[in-house]
């Protein structure tokens, strides 16, 4: 029906307006199609009742009224358009129990790609009749495939679709290989360079014919003696053992035999050669020659049957106590008898001398509560060495004011909120939360969960360790969160790798 107003004149009462059953009749059209339009015909079928922002009209059985999204009754349909989230929130797809969450590549078939509600896990087909069918290569970059009619399974790359090699495939697969040279590879063959054609191919391992062996090879390389040299020229070069003064050489079979012919010589030996001092030296001239030990200043000599006794004659004496000092670099030589030397401590060393006792201190130490054991690790902490359960690393903690975790540590961005964390079975790490009381570090199984007490251990407001144990399974996830109810924003994944 078109809107009908009421006709009211021009002035008060002047007759000009509508009749009062023509202005009833145009309220009873109104109200008609109203109770029409948003009724029965009877009863009005909608209740506004007390809305709240973001509520729509929903059917509940009788009548509409205020209420929210949270079921379907048909596909949805989004024409085209984006499924967004606001503020980098996320996007969550939950299926009810062991639901799974599929998608579809059209209208029709199956889902070949989906998450299967009993495990968890991706699965998908990702299956070509032939290389051809492969999609762009610089497209999808990093994409697997699988190609039944060559059995390969292939990888994405900038410069093509490449090759897996997989156990039922052919050392002959690989690009620089080619083991169609000279008819195919036969027995005792081993595999050569070709420069010119830049690939392996299946030859002879020696100039020889057949597969190898058999060849002769030089007896020797190289001979050196206690003056001179030789190297082999040849696989046929000879090697003379010849005698030199008063020594014969001969072989027989196997056997080199090297006499003396000569004599032994004198049996009376001269009792010393040389003597040497530090001023002078003596050199015997014949095998009775003697040498005599006089004493110096303050020092004096004897002889008593078979005893040399020297004897210093000014005892007491002041002396250096030091003469030289070398390190590995520089040395240091006393000047005088009160001359001294001072030990300084380097890198990572102290020193220091109370009474008679010089203390030797290293800054590297183990950290009070720690020991070392068999198979235990080190790893470096605030207060020195700390040793724990298993190879490790480990990162510190600081914090995004109150809405997010920041790592400082191998493999991470320091100024990446929340970031993952992938940990290794068997490996411990070291957590120093250096923000203390005001973000307890937990380790928990989900969001909000229970905590993690596994292989977790020490302090959630400074040194936590967490000993990944070897019975999770890889990809299990779970949560590092703050304590502080507030913080909600401070939570990130650890996930088992």
């Amino acid at each position: 029906m078109a809107k009908q107003n009421l006709n009211i004149g021009s002035s008060a009462n002047d007759g000009t307006g509508d009749s009062l059953r023509d202005g009833a009749i145009k309220l009873n059209s109104v109200i008609d199609e109203l109770y029409t339009n948003l009724g029965n015909d009877t009863n009005l079928q909608i209740n506004v009742g007390s809305p709240t922002t973001g509520q729509f009209l929903k059917w509940n059985g009788s009548q509409f009224a205020e209420g929210a999204l949270d079921s379907l009754t048909a596909d949805l349909d989004v024409a085209g358009n984006k499924i967004i989230s606001s503020s980098s929130g996320d996007i969550t797809i939950q299926p009810n129990g062991t639901g799974d969450i599929k998608f579809w590549g059209g209208g029709t078939g199956n889902a070949l790609t989906y998450i299967d509600g009993d495990d968890g896990k991706l699965k998908y087909s990702n299956h070509f009749a032939a290389s051809g069918d492969l999609p762009d290569n610089v497209v999808h970059h990093g994409m697997f495939a699988y190609v039944s009619g060559d059995t390969t399974a292939r990888v994405a790359t900038a410069g093509g679709w490449k090759k897996l090699i997989g156990e039922d495939h052919s050392i002959g697969d690989l690009g620089d290989v080619d083991l169609t040279v000279g008819g195919g590879a036969s027995d005792g063959q081993v595999l050569k360079w070709d420069g010119t054609n830049s690939y392996w191919y299946p030859a002879n391992d020696e100039t020889a014919s057949g597969g190898g062996g058999g060849t002769t090879q030089n007896l020797f390389e190289t001979i050196n003696a206690d003056s001179g040299t030789t190297t082999a020229s040849a696989a046929t070069d000879t090697l003379t053992i010849a005698g030199g003064t008063n020594i014969s050489t001969s072989i027989a079979g196997d056997t080199v035999t090297i006499a003396m012919t000569g004599s032994l010589g004198a049996p009376d030996q001269n009792v010393f050669t040389v003597i040497g001092t530090d001023n002078n030296s003596k050199t015997a001239s014949s095998t009775t020659t003697t040498i005599n030990f006089i004493g110096g200043t303050g020092v004096s000599t004897d002889v008593a049957g078979d005893n040399l006794t020297i004897t210093n004659t000014s005892p007491n004496v002041v002396q250096n106590v030091i003469q030289s000092i070398s390190g590995d670099s520089g040395s240091y030589t006393s000047n005088s008898s009160t001359g001294g030397v001072e030990i300084m401590g380097g890198n990572g060393v102290t020193t220091g001398v109370a009474s008679n006792t010089l203390l030797i201190n290293a800054e590297l130490f183990m950290q009070s509560g720690f020991s070392v054991g068999e198979n235990k690790a080190l790893i470096f902490g605030s207060n020195g060495v700390e040793s724990v359960a298993s190879g490790g690393m480990g990162w510190n903690i600081g914090a995004n004011g109150s809405s997010a975790y920041r790592f400082t540590g191998p493999g991470v961005n320091s100024s990446t909120d929340n970031p993952t964390l992938y940990l290794y079975r068997g490996f411990t790490y070291r957590f120093a939360n250096d923000t203390g009381a005001s973000h307890p570090f937990a380790i928990r199984v989900s969001a909000g969960g229970a905590a993690v007490t596994d292989g977790v251990s020490g302090n959630q407001e400074g040194v936590q360790y967490y000993t990944v144990p070897m019975s999770l399974s890889a990809g299990t996830t779970y949560k590092y969160q703050c304590t502080v109810v507030s913080h909600a924003g401070m939570i990130g994944d650890l996930v088992i790798v």
